[in-house]
């Protein structure tokens, strides 16, 4: 394997060039995601796109850190399957389409030419569209497409690697910068589109990282130095409540038994590789630890001074995650099941919900499974699939209560081999909705059915708050001020939360309904809910009020009007 070589100077690439893509664009990721967060137009805190990709290509970078073999068509399948499990958002999704179909473009090469690359990104391209149900122009699709109309007119030219990628890159900008006249709310924000910045951002990390060798590959104003841990010593060395970057997730530790020579410049050879770096040495054994994206790296430095022993390599996102599943309060586990269920009937439900309310609600309702999730945390696929197979039934039904999460249970039905069913639900109350209208000893197609038109009689209202001053249809908003939504549409804002909670009850009530229900979230006392609840009442004397506690985070209050 040629672990040095730069792209066999442009004109082929091979798996460890692959690699080092796929570690540039994580990397550029990581200083470039807030800026990507920060073009989403709507001003409500969200799953943001810049997040969402960021976590989906680092579940990518996790697979390929552990592939150590020849084939760039093995890793790039891998690195495909790591991002599609690992993928949260509709961004998140469309990334992990694109790298499945360069893993297709890949497939069975140990080593491609700029031909060939162009050709996968082609796959990439039509596996995007094909995960959307109805593509939009001036979205990340419509940047990818023009990238890839950019690198095969650069191989028609005979560029090599550099130049086709620089052209795809130089053919995203143009495109991107377009973007803001192809939507009206990107163009009334004076925004471009976060997702093509996205991808734009991806592919300058992947160009950045294939012209550089592996050892380049950490430039120095991204090393983080740490002082030694004054508790580390010859006696060894220890993980355990340590702080970690994201940057630098595995621990590895080992010990070197040098046959000849010594360790003088073992720790300069070291220190660009990582951070929290100790080197212990005492005779022909030296003892290291530090921090790094590529323990590969490190055993391959360590070994050109004798033979290891000893070798540990921690994943400290898994220990801390570990950590936080014992410490954080109960609602933040991942998958919570319903006691007793029954096995029996054609499916089975799993419901996306947040707050300890709402689990309540959706578990005493009949829902089988319940997936932690909401605003600013999507679940990814992995975890979805994780709920779909614990259930017993061999047909699933999910909802996904989020708009940003429904591309992510689709992906679920191309990977389970069981029958699942997605049904659109868009907030926690269609979610409720659909679920009062669901009867599992009914057949699937039947509950479908009824479920459908179950979300058609609820329209849901939230209040939440202003994450930045912007201008949506003509009305400013600025930032900390409360809003009153519903869907995609900002029906009012205001300084006061009781009253602008009780403007949106005015604009979402319809004479036809006949129930209101409300929800409040863990910011809001039951005193200050109850207060809603009686201005309500004297407003519509003639309809039923209902009150819970819903416990969500982000949003005060969630309204469901039938």
């Amino acid at each position: 394997m040629k672990t040095e070589t730069k792209s066999e100077h442009g004109h082929s690439l091979h798996v460890s060039d692959f690699k080092k893509m796929i570690l540039g664009a994580n990397y550029f990721f990581d200083r470039e995601k807030e800026a990507i967060n920060a073009l989403n137009v709507f001003p409500v805190p969200d799953g943001d796109t810049g997040t969402n990709m960021s976590m989906t290509l680092k579940a990518a970078v996790e697979g390929s850190l552990a592939y150590e073999g020849n084939s760039i068509g093995e890793l790039s399948e891998i690195v495909a399957s790591r991002a599609l499990m690992g993928a949260r958002g509709n961004s998140g999704v469309i990334l992990s389409q694109i790298l499945r179909g360069l893993a297709r473009g890949l497939r069975n090469k140990d080593f491609i030419s700029p031909g060939e690359l162009s050709k996968a990104f082609q796959y990439g391209v039509v596996y995007a569209y094909k995960a959307v149900s109805k593509p939009v122009e001036g979205t990340i699709l419509t940047v990818a497409r023009e990238m890839a109309r950019g690198i095969r007119a650069a191989v028609h030219k005979g560029e090599n690697l550099y130049g086709s990628m620089e052209a795809a890159i130089d053919s995203g900008r143009v495109t991107l910068a377009k973007t803001t006249d192809m939507l009206p709310a990107l163009k009334e924000a004076g925004v471009v589109d976060a997702g093509g910045l996205g991808l734009l951002v991806f592919l300058e990390g992947c160009l950045y990282a294939m012209k550089r060798s592996l050892h380049e590959m950490l430039p120095q104003n991204w090393v983080r130095h740490t002082e030694e841990p004054a508790a580390a010593g010859a006696a060894g060395f220890s993980a355990a409540g340590e702080e970690f970057d994201l940057d630098y997730p595995y621990c590895t530790e080992m010990i070197i038994k040098a046959e000849n020579g010594t360790f003088d410049d073992l720790r300069l050879r070291l220190e660009n590789h990582g951070d929290s770096l100790v080197v212990v040495t005492d005779g022909n054994i030296a003892k290291i630890h530090i921090h790094t994206a590529s323990p590969d790296l490190i055993m391959k430095t360590a070994l050109t001074y004798g033979s290891l022993h000893d070798i540990k390599i921690d994943n400290m996102l898994d220990q801390h995650s570990e950590t936080l599943a014992v410490t954080a309060p109960a609602d933040k586990n991942i998958i919570y099941s319903r006691v007793n269920r029954s096995d029996t009937g054609e499916s089975g439900l799993i419901s996306v919900s947040f707050g300890e309310g709402f689990r309540e609600i959706f578990l005493s309702l009949g829902a089988d499974e319940i997936v932690y999730g909401g605003q600013t945390m999507n679940p990814n696929v992995e975890v979805l699939l994780n709920a779909v197979q614990n259930l017993p039934q061999e047909t699933a039904i999910i909802l996904p209560n989020n708009k940003n999460i429904i591309m992510v249970a689709e992906q679920v039905k191309v990977l389970s081999e069981k029958n699942v069913e997605v049904l659109e639900t868009r907030s926690l109350p269609e979610g409720l909705s659909a679920l009062l209208a669901y009867n599992p000893n009914q057949p699937v197609t039947e509950n479908i059915k009824a479920m459908n038109e179950a979300i058609k009689r609820v329209q849901t209202g939230m209040v939440t708050y202003a994450t930045r001053d912007t201008v949506i249809k003509g009305n400013d908003v600025k930032q900390g001020q409360y809003l009153a939504l519903t869907g995609d549409e900002i029906l009012g804002s205001g300084e006061s939360l009781h009253q602008t909670a009780l403007d949106l009850v005015k604009s979402i009530t319809a004479p036809h309904n006949d129930l209101i229900t409300l929800f409040y979230g863990q910011d809001v006392k039951r005193d200050q809910a109850v207060a809603l609840v009686s201005a309500i009442e004297e407003l519509f004397p003639d309809l039923e009020i209902e009150l819970h506690y819903g416990g969500q985070p982000i949003y005060y209050y969630i309204l469901s009007v039938e």
